[in-house]
């Protein structure tokens, strides 16, 4: 056990694993970290993993609740998160649903509060910080009433503009909005540290709340992992696409089902392109449901093998960053940045970004170089575009060279992960790093 590390109470929506994106930004971030000095306290449906944190509490109705009248419209494995845009049980009545909607928008009333039970469990842990990517409202207010009843320093990361996004639509959203926002004030205005996903959030969120926010995101072991990155830039015959990672509807959906239309109809027209999704089942039934039949698009699970990972990313012609260009995602995922990038990167395979200017992982791929861009909505360009991207040499070792150079210099974990845990212990009073 090093006692130079303090005891950190994660607070979280999305708790540590192997599968999400979140879940592995945070197992990353804390690798090496003292397992006996990390507790986490989570509303996440997803199974936790103890490679990294083996304390956990999941939250229940004792700490989350909505209001008695609405419990039939929670779903039984909610994990309470702010991404839970729309959580109506599909065998609640339509009619229902509709009134449910019309009266709430997107999201139920929630309320937090520290149970006797959990505050008895955080006392046993005796913390000396917490550490928290906040969530829904009532989250929020767990974490409010944590911090108020034990008095550690708190530091506080954005991984999503949620805030941005959710509690619209509805005839009460205005006052949940209201009451969301007025949350997240009081939590950062509190904090001690602050930070952001990347270099445009912490920028924005500077001017938003007034105070400065770091930028810290996934990191990629860029010394292992460039050992097997892709070396011959050749493309044979099919073209290999591959995408790996969330599907959902509020960030990637849309787009990644105008990659398979693209698929299709370069097959069609004698182009012959495979394209392989790795992603959860549940998140990509409906494409599997749309392109059923089409041998040239495969779903596979999620892959949880590092070196299978990043051996299948070096071994596809193309990588595939898709990004939704309708209006709510665009708000939602405007200032994120794909857990994927760093692996992305660091894999050598020449990446396609296909979304709207605007959004930082597109903007980053453009300001940086590392990637080939098509930022409109247009068939005929992405087609082109994978052409394109497997055909031009010049182009491929480009893309490829600048994109390794940069997960080297910006995403390797030896350094991010060092910045990262000093700005923890930084944050109450240990360390040589500077307060945030």
């Amino acid at each position: 056990m090093s006692e130079a590390h303090p005891r950190v109470l994660f607070i979280t929506a999305a708790s540590f694993n192997h599968v999400t994106g979140g879940g592995i930004t945070f197992s990353n971030l804390f690798r090496g970290w003292p397992k006996d000095r990390i507790a986490t306290v989570h509303n996440d449906a997803v199974p936790v993993a103890t490679d990294v944190c083996e304390h956990y509490y999941r939250l229940g109705a004792g700490e989350i609740e909505t209001w008695p009248i609405l419990r039939r419209f929670r779903p039984a494995s909610s994990g309470n998160n702010a991404s839970d845009v729309d959580a109506t049980p599909s065998a609640a009545p339509s009619l229902l649903r509709r009134a449910k909607t019309l009266v709430f928008g997107d999201g139920l009333p929630e309320r937090g509060r520290l149970s006797p039970k959990l505050e008895a469990w955080i006392a046993g842990f005796r913390p000396d910080l917490i550490y928290t990517i906040l969530g829904g409202t009532g989250l929020m207010e767990v974490i409010r009433a944590v911090q108020h009843r034990f008095a550690v320093p708190l530091v506080v990361h954005f991984m999503d503009d949620w805030q941005s996004a959710i509690h619209r639509g509805g005839l009460v959203s205005p006052w949940q909005r209201g009451r969301m926002l007025r949350l997240i004030a009081e939590i950062v205005r509190s904090s001690r540290t602050a930070m952001g996903i990347c270099d445009g959030m912490c920028s924005e969120y500077a001017q938003r709340f007034g105070r400065p926010f770091a930028p810290f995101q996934n990191t990629v072991d860029a010394s292992r992992w460039s050992a097997i990155a892709k070396r011959d830039r050749r493309v044979g015959s099919p073209i290999r696409l591959l995408y790996a990672g969330s599907v959902l509807s509020f960030a990637q959906a849309e787009s990644l089902a105008d990659c398979c239309e693209a698929t299709v109809a370069l097959n069609e027209a004698g182009t012959k392109v495979e394209l392989e999704i790795y992603s959860p089942p549940g998140q990509v039934a409906a494409l599997r449901h749309c392109f059923a039949g089409v041998p040239a698009i495969r779903f596979s699970v999620v892959i949880a093998d590092d070196d299978a990972y990043f051996r299948s990313l070096a071994a596809a012609d193309i990588l595939l960053l898709p990004v939704n260009f309708d209006e709510f995602s665009v708000r939602y995922i405007r200032l994120s940045m794909p857990t994927k990038v760093p692996s992305y990167l660091v894999s050598g395979t020449p990446i396609l970004v296909y979304g709207p200017r605007g959004v930082a992982q597109v903007d980053y791929a453009g300001s940086a170089g590392w990637g080939e861009i098509v930022d409109r909505r247009d068939a005929a360009l992405l087609r082109q575009a994978i052409v394109r991207l497997a055909s031009d040499m010049d182009l491929r070792d480009h893309l490829s060279q600048t994109a390794q150079r940069l997960a080297a210099e910006r995403h390797d974990s030896a350094t991010v992960r060092t910045q990262f845990q000093a700005a923890l212990m930084a944050a109450t009073g240990r360390g040589d790093a500077a307060h945030v």
